[in-house]
């Protein structure tokens, strides 16, 4: 269970007088492990370590059999077929593998050497990777049966997600399988990269991509981008590849099928404990340590309200919306055009659905058959967004900061905006800007976390001229997380 780096430093952090709670924290190890090693030394545990490869020669004939018949076997799956097989096996997994590695060398089963292609590193919470797999397992009455499985892997991290299925993906379960793995990871990244898949992709001519119907508008109102490229593409797609392998060779292999639900369930304990929790090859570190750098990066993908937005197409340069009609410019528009069109209070706001631009903003018109023109080009009236960056054209931190808030907030800039323009007028520009460092300094820049800030240090009674009533408390509960980290300070 531990390795003698770990049991090092173990004792390391003893000498330095840190509780053993705060030790297993740091580690991530169980409060019980720590405590077992915490009195021993070195010569107790290499003493341990050689009784326990000892008792494992009792196994060795039964290890033996398995390696012939399969070279390539992980050994991560051989020792969870001997605890498997043997309830009682309590071999430590550092023991375990270190008695593997020296039978394949003494016996001339050497796992085969395996290619490495080098990764692109990419920033947290920026890119994902999916790809598809299937694979026939035995059933407890040993028929055969095929599942198909989903994998999204989250190219920073390497954190993994699968979803089985017992019939072939089609558009509508590939859609189901994003959302489980969005609700998965806490959220979604910017950028998917696929391969040219059926049940998504019906063709690519020349660069223009033709969607399946339904997992276009899901694209479109989740509001990620896609990225497509050849299947088996290591330099592009290698990651998820690499997992989809991975989730055969560790978790199907020699898997029995008890039905779909409990192989969902099964899986997913295997990925918080040993798909997710291992030492990735590539970066050296589990996943999951390394997914905590880009949780909170990710894109919380809410429930859309149909009612608030709607995908129409642009036809001899109006759209449709609420049994009214609404005129576009010219300029920024053009018939068949897809666009994204956003309720706010009296407005509604009209977006290119593939590029997310502001197209326009309407008032929003009463009545039926209403047709409302143009009153003005883009360039004539600037939106609240062009208007902070001019009012704010000399200052390099708040431009960081509106830039910031469009990637992590694209579909709200509109409406944090008008707020931010409104929170002008009670805070002078050194307070701006001093909430604005730390928003940048946080990389969380919104204007809950600007607003939450300012009611930390400058109190709740200026905060409440411009917060609505309904989300106050929200912004209270921010301020007094942002109040306990900063005075906690040493």
């Amino acid at each position: 269970m531990l390795g003698i780096e770990q049991f090092k430093k173990i004792q390391e952090y003893k000498m330095l007088g840190i509780s053993m709670n705060k030790v297993a924290q740091i580690l991530n190890l169980s409060y019980k492990t720590v405590y077992s090693w915490w009195n021993r030394n070195e010569e107790y545990f290499y003493k341990f370590e050689k009784e326990h490869e000892f008792i494992l020669d009792n196994y060795r004939q039964y290890l033996l059999e398995i390696i012939k018949v399969y070279p390539g076997i992980n050994n991560t799956v051989l020792l969870r077929r001997i605890k498997d097989d043997f309830p009682d096996f309590k071999i430590p997994n550092s023991t375990f593998y270190r008695y593997i590695k020296n039978l394949r060398s003494q016996t001339g089963f050497e796992k085969p050497k395996r290619r490495y292609v080098m990764q692109d590193v990419t920033e947290p919470a920026y890119q994902a990777q999916v790809d598809f797999g299937q694979f026939v397992l035995k059933s407890m009455y040993g028929n055969n049966i095929r599942v198909y499985f989903f994998v999204m892997t989250l190219s920073f991290s390497r954190m993994k997600f699968a979803y089985f299925s017992i019939d072939p993906f089609i558009a509508k379960k590939v859609i189901d399988a994003h959302n489980y793995a969005f609700k998965y990871f806490g959220g979604r990244p910017q950028t998917i990269v696929y391969d040219q898949d059926k049940t998504m992709i019906v063709s690519e001519n020349m660069g223009s991509i033709i969607f399946v119907k339904e997992f276009e508008e899901y694209v479109k109102n989740t509001g990620y981008s896609i990225y497509l490229c050849r299947g088996y593409d290591p330099e592009t797609k290698g990651k998820v590849e690499n997992a989809v392998k991975y989730i055969k060779d560790n978790f199907l292999v020699d898997r029995t099928y008890y039905g779909i639900d409990r192989l969902n369930a099964d899986c997913l304990s295997w990925l918080d404990r040993d798909g997710n929790g291992l030492v990735n090859t590539y970066t050296k570190m589990p996943p999951r340590e390394l997914f905590k750098k880009e949780v909170n990066l990710l894109q919380k993908v809410y429930e859309t309200k149909k009612n608030d937005i709607k995908v129409v197409s642009i036809s001899k340069g109006v759209i449709k919306y609420e049994k009214n009609y609404y005129k576009l410019p010219l300029k920024s528009s053009k018939d068949g055009d897809r666009v994204r069109i956003e309720k706010h209070d009296d407005y509604i706001l009209i977006y290119h659905a593939l590029t997310n631009d502001l197209i326009y903003k309407h008032k929003l018109a009463l009545g039926k058959g209403q047709v409302v023109s143009v009153t003005y080009t883009a360039d004539d009236k600037p939106t609240e967004e062009d208007e902070l960056k001019s009012l704010y054209k000399g200052n390099e931190d708040v431009i960081s900061f509106l830039k910031r808030m469009r990637e992590q907030k694209p579909r709200y800039v509109y409406g944090q905006c008008r707020r931010f323009i409104l929170m002008r007028k009670y805070y002078s520009e050194d307070e701006i800007n001093e909430a604005v460092k730390y928003c940048l300094a946080k990389d969380k820049c919104s204007m809950m976390e600007l607003s939450s800030f300012l009611m930390y240090k400058h109190g709740e009674a200026r905060a409440k001229k411009y917060i609505s009533a309904h989300v106050y408390k929200k912004y209270k509960e921010t301020a007094n997380e942002i109040r306990e980290a900063l005075d906690g300070r040493s």
